[in-house]
């Protein structure tokens, strides 16, 4: 008997273990692509898993330099909308092939085979990208690219090794057994999911809701007013986290710098920018004050590339504030940023063109990297001269600047 034929004699066998490792195969990699898309809605906060426990010291994971990176989409559509469709391919030829037909499952062996090859290939290439070019690696991205992997060798496998049964067809026991494992497969699965967009949800809200206690300028003052010492002062007094890139507002030449990382679509954000207007206006000739956008979720990458558009046509403020004033749960549409425009002098269609363009997106992340590098994990987060604030009342923003002008800052002050 040739290779050929004993090719095709094996394809129109059935094997149901190997068949049911490859559908629990295609189920992992559609979980790990749900949550790589997941993580990418919230522009990866807590890692690249989503938990800073289990990302804590791989410094070699970089999902978001790697998730925002130049080869992230392939003939325009998305690479995690690439490899949903994939997996969720992969998974419908495995149940055609084994339900089908032995003429049908043959051809279907085929279509699975070069499936199969061209994904392999692709991860293969998005795999050298990350150790090349970009110089890391997102987990999840290997995650998907090792599964692809275990799937080619299923494939093989089913051409290597003669089946169990050389029937055409299952026994209908075999089958009930077969339908009620795939639907336990796919059953898990929308389960976990449900539960990862939970999970997601509730971190969102709790870094969200860790700044709250002191950002309302309503709230009444603390008895002190503390630093966080959970975390390492940045080095230089915070010089090293300035650029000429930055929003600015303030004396240039001030010896006291001050940090806001905010996000526009963060609520307490929103409450804390009143705050920060007032101290704003009663230092502005004495202390530099530095504007960082820090996106908790991908849908506010938009407008902070609108913030920085403004803020060359010295509209940072005015942009700001009526961001700030349509802050919904889902982010601003694209006609809000032209409404918003037309409001404060500037052109809609360059400012939209602009951000279609991403002129600043790159910016963005690199700095968001940078600020959860140093210890910036929600919004809003203050530090003033390179030290982190617990509390962030007016008066203890004014405690704290007076304490950084006269070289006594580090230590817990009365409020």
């Amino acid at each position: 008997m040739s290779l050929a034929q004993t090719l095709i004699g094996r394809a129109r066998a059935y094997h149901p273990p190997l068949e049911s490792v490859l559908f629990g195969l295609s189920m992992l990699g559609i979980l790990d692509v749900a949550h790589l898309l997941i993580q990418q809605g919230r522009v990866f906060g807590g890692g690249c898993l989503g938990g800073e426990a289990l990302d804590s010291g791989a410094s070699v994971f970089d999902c978001v330099a790697v998730a925002a990176g130049a080869e992230n989409a392939l003939l325009g559509v998305a690479n995690t909308t690439w490899g949903l469709g994939f997996y969720a391919g992969v998974a419908g030829l495995t149940g055609i092939i084994l339900w089908g037909g032995p003429r049908l499952r043959t051809w279907m062996h085929g279509v699975r085979t070069g499936v199969l090859t061209g994904g392999l290939l692709y991860s293969g290439y998005l795999t050298y990208l990350q150790v090349g070019p970009l110089e890391t690696l997102c987990l999840l991205c290997l995650g998907a690219a090792l599964i692809t992997t275990f799937l080619f060798a299923g494939q093989v496998a089913v051409f290597s090794f003669s089946p169990t049964s050389t029937l055409g067809s299952m026994s209908t026991p075999l089958a009930k057994r077969q339908i009620a494992l795939f639907v336990y497969f796919t059953a898990v699965a929308v389960v976990l999911i449900g539960a990862d967009l939970v999970y997601v949800d509730g971190m969102s809200a709790r870094a969200q809701q860790s700044g709250s206690a002191s950002a309302s300028s309503g709230a009444a003052p603390s008895a002190q007013c503390e630093l966080d010492d959970s975390k390492t002062p940045v080095e230089n007094q915070g010089a090293s986290l300035v650029n000429f890139q930055d929003i600015t507002e303030g004396s240039t030449e001030a010896g006291v710098t001050v940090v806001e990382y905010f996000d526009p679509n963060c609520p307490h954000c929103k409450d804390f920018h009143q705050v920060m207007k007032q101290v704003v206006e009663a230092h502005r000739d004495e202390v530099r004050f530095v504007y960082k956008p820090f996106p908790l979720r991908r849908s506010s990458l938009p407008e902070i590339q609108a913030l920085y558009v403004a803020a060359q046509s010295d509209k940072f403020s005015e942009m700001l504030e009526a961001q700030y004033a349509r802050q919904g749960p889902n982010g601003i549409s694209k006609k809000d940023l032209r409404a918003i425009a037309d409001e404060i002098g500037l052109n809609p269609d360059v400012l939209d063109k602009r951000v279609e363009q991403n002129e600043y997106r790159d910016q963005v992340l690199r700095q968001r990297k940078r600020a959860v590098k140093i210890g910036v994990d929600s919004t809003p987060t203050v530090l003033v001269n390179g030290h982190f604030l617990e509390s962030r009342s007016q008066e203890c923003l004014n405690t704290f600047i007076e304490q950084a002008k006269s070289g006594t800052l580090g230590g817990t002050a009365s409020g």
